[in-house]
């Protein structure tokens, strides 16, 4: 990324990492200074308790001026480069004036493969990220991913703002402002029964078979046909809902009452209501605590029969199909999206929520009812 995102030639400046591997791999790359360095953790996104710990005793180490494991770097960037330039506007410096940053690289085996920066000040303390792509696959992802967060709703809460966009024949790049802040813990329903509210369109009503990511899972390979239930549901009307693709806590900033969700590259405009929610139980239930299928189906089950889930299926007019709904989002996960850490929970969640529907299991509720399963 640095070789292709910079400009050759000219005057330039030396820059300084402490670069961590993973698998054998550089992925984050930390600014030569405790102090940034130590900062410069929050891109690492720690889902697991083993991760943050690990993060835990790494910060403590760099403020001791210790880097474990880390290799160093020293490159050369050319000063007038025009990502260099970028790179200071973002950070709110004069041109000429490049920031100390710090890289996450994406997965190197991933299409589609991204470096999210984080821009810091003259005093140290981080102002901006900047997510930048150069392969033809990274670049659509960041064309898509600024799209969606500059036409977001006027009131949708919780989306971050596109400062500064860059476009080049070597790079793709959006700047917003730093978030601080920690992902959410313990329950927290009813925010996000205000949060995906605000989310919804509701001057649009829409079939469900007529959004982009029902009619994605519809043509999805040489499948099985779906559900009878699933094709029924396409068949409703609902409000559509902008989407972000996976919402989790790794997503997503809070401080004080301040929520941000980041990382939008799969998001859509007009998405499926309650996929969103879904996710944010399963995906952790499943990647992060390991959990059988049982349990988690008894997590959806506590969420379906909440008031706030039922408020928010009222207003989107998924009343009465929460299970069909959660079907059609464990498919979408396996045939479009072809989650591969933890299929075997999506699978075995799948099967449990077939043979609820078959049996009779689930609860449609008139309009009115609160106690929506």
């Amino acid at each position: 990324m640095f070789a292709s995102g910079y400009t050759s030639g000219g005057e330039t400046v030396t820059v300084r990492f402490r670069v961590l591997h993973r698998n054998g791999k550089p992925f984050l790359f930390l600014p030569d200074s405790k102090t940034t360095a130590t900062r410069a953790l929050d891109l690492y996104p720690a889902q697991s308790t083993k991760a943050r710990i690990a993060r835990r005793l790494l910060k403590s180490a760099l403020r001791a001026g210790f880097a474990p494991g880390a290799k160093r770097l020293v490159t050369q960037i050319p000063k007038t480069g025009k990502f260099a330039l970028f790179l200071s506007k973002a950070a709110g410096l004069t041109e000429n004036n490049l920031p100390k940053f710090a890289v996450l690289a994406g997965n190197p085996k991933a299409p589609g493969r991204r470096f999210v920066f984080l821009l810091f000040d003259d005093a140290g303390n981080p102002v901006a990220v900047v997510k930048a792509g150069h392969e033809p696959d990274a670049r659509l992802l960041i064309v898509h991913e600024t799209a969606v967060l500059s036409t977001s709703l006027a009131d949708a809460k919780g989306i971050p703002q596109v400062r500064h966009t860059f476009s080049s024949s070597q790079v793709e790049a959006f700047a917003t402002d730093f978030i601080s802040g920690q992902s959410p813990v313990g329950d927290v329903t009813s925010v996000l029964g205000k949060l995906f509210s605000s989310w919804l369109n509701p001057s649009e009503k829409i079939q469900l078979g007529e959004l982009d990511a029902w009619i994605t899972l519809g043509s999805s390979g040489s499948h099985d046909p779906l559900p009878p239930a699933v094709v029924a549901l396409g068949k409703i009307e609902v409000t559509p809902t902008l989407m972000h693709g996976d919402f989790a806590p790794w997503n997503v900033k809070v401080e004080g009452a301040r929520w941000t969700v980041l990382d939008w590259e799969r998001g859509e405009i007009s998405g499926v209501p309650g996929w969103d929610w879904m996710n944010f139980v399963i995906q952790p239930a499943i990647r992060v605590s390991r959990e059988e299928a049982g349990a988690t189906l008894a997590r959806l089950e506590t969420l379906f029969a909440s008031p706030e889930f039922s408020s928010y299926a009222q207003r989107s007019s998924i009343a009465g199909h929460a299970h069909a709904l959660t079907l059609a989002y464990l498919l979408y996960c396996i045939r479009v999206t072809r989650q591969t850490e933890g299929l075997q929970q999506i699978s075995a969640l799948l099967k449990l929520v077939e043979g609820k529907m078959a049996a009779g299991q689930t609860i449609q509720n008139p309009p009115g009812n609160h106690n929506l399963s």
